[in-house]
């Protein structure tokens, strides 16, 4: 089957979009299936990645004239042009070179059933991946990994019958975290600990500099244990220099690591993050890395809200990182991380992308 695959990355944006549809293109790959990915040309794309990947990539172009007047919502701005001309650049570029496609998936905030229902004409099934439940769609499969929205709340805003898949059990990891689940040392936080090792990852962007904020935390916080951080940043990040430049003045040993390949194996070597409410917080929550979890944009309200609910993780607004960040740190202890652990691996097993593609292979029958 061919697959064409919508989405965007940008410093607004950020990556997890792109990251988790190349999650779903390599598994269809693996498979024998053809994927393709349509991604705009804004400032902090990932087209050169997605390339690098294997994956052949269309641009679309910001060409589109008095583009303010035509976007009335935030996520519309993310997409940069109105959902009509955006349908008609994706339609033009596939045509161009195939007469039908089996599915289309889009991963973007600012696209509703407008744009699906354009798609429709070049493609036998649209498959939506959405956790916001604030706008219309005509899909086939509609994939929502966040705790909140329920399947009447989609049904209510899908133009045609769809399967729903809802919860973090469908979370699109790759299957390193699954393979990495199974290497999980349960006992490795004791109630002796003296030194603990923290993971701080602000997503791909952290176009705010909230690295940085959390580091100067650092330099004015006493501990009562030992502690070793690493930072992580993304290639698109940039902050990269900045964040180097203050890990340096710190009086705790740090390291900055950029663009990692190995973020599983990172995570199960640490004993608790500093990490954003995105797409990555299912990354931990399967590998069971308690974390401070720091809501950095209104879409991420309900992950943070959910799984601070949930008891697995401490969940804090960007906005009270100077005034609770140190508090939160100094109170921590090894009992604490244990529970958030248990908690966190009980939300997922990282198997979303294939129980997703189960579903695809049904419905293409």
């Amino acid at each position: 089957m061919i697959f064409a695959i919508r989405a965007d990355a940008s410093i607004e944006i950020g990556s997890g979009h792109i990251i988790r549809c190349l999650s779903i293109a390599d598994q269809l790959k693996a498979k024998g299936h053809q994927c393709f990915f349509i991604s705009r040309n804004h400032d902090g794309n990932l087209v050169d990645f997605v390339t690098q990947r294997g994956y052949q990539t269309f641009i679309l172009e910001n060409d589109q004239e008095n583009t303010e007047l035509l976007l009335n919502t935030e996520y519309q701005k993310w997409l940069g042009v109105s959902e009509v001309y955006d349908a008609e650049q994706t339609l033009s570029l596939i045509t161009a070179q195939y007469q039908k496609i089996d599915w289309v998936i889009v991963d973007h905030y600012g696209l509703s059933t407008k744009w699906e229902t354009s798609l429709k004409k070049i493609a036998k099934h649209i498959l939506v991946i959405d956790d916001l439940a604030n706008r219309e769609h005509d899909a086939d499969i509609i994939l929502d990994c966040g705790l909140i929205n329920s399947e009447d709340d989609y049904n209510v805003l899908n133009k045609s019958q769809a399967k729903v898949l809802l919860g973090p059990k469908y979370a699109l990891l790759r299957p390193e975290f699954t393979e990495f689940r199974q290497k999980i040392n349960l006992n490795k936080i004791e109630e002796s600990t003296q030194k603990l090792k923290l993971l701080i990852n602000l997503g791909g962007v952290d176009k705010d500099n909230l690295t940085t904020q959390i580091l100067e935390v650092f330099e004015n916080t006493v501990l009562s244990y030992e502690i070793e951080l690493t930072v992580i940043m993304g290639l698109n990040s940039p902050w990269k220099e900045c964040v180097i430049d203050k890990t340096k003045q710190l009086n705790y040993p740090a390291q900055v690591l950029v663009n990692v390949s190995n973020m599983a194996e990172l995570m199960i070597s640490h004993d608790f993050a500093i990490g954003a409410a995105g797409s990555t917080a299912w990354e931990r929550c399967c590998l069971g890395l308690p974390t401070i979890m720091i809501c950095m944009a209104e879409n991420q309200k309900m992950i943070a809200k959910g799984l601070h609910d949930l008891g697995a993780t401490i969940s804090l607004d960007q906005t009270e990182i100077k005034t609770k960040l140190s508090i939160v740190l100094q109170e921590i202890k090894p009992a604490q991380l244990r529970q958030m652990q248990r908690k966190s691996m009980q939300i997922t097993e990282g198997l979303g992308v294939n129980l997703l593609i189960n579903e695809i292979l049904r419905k293409s029958l």
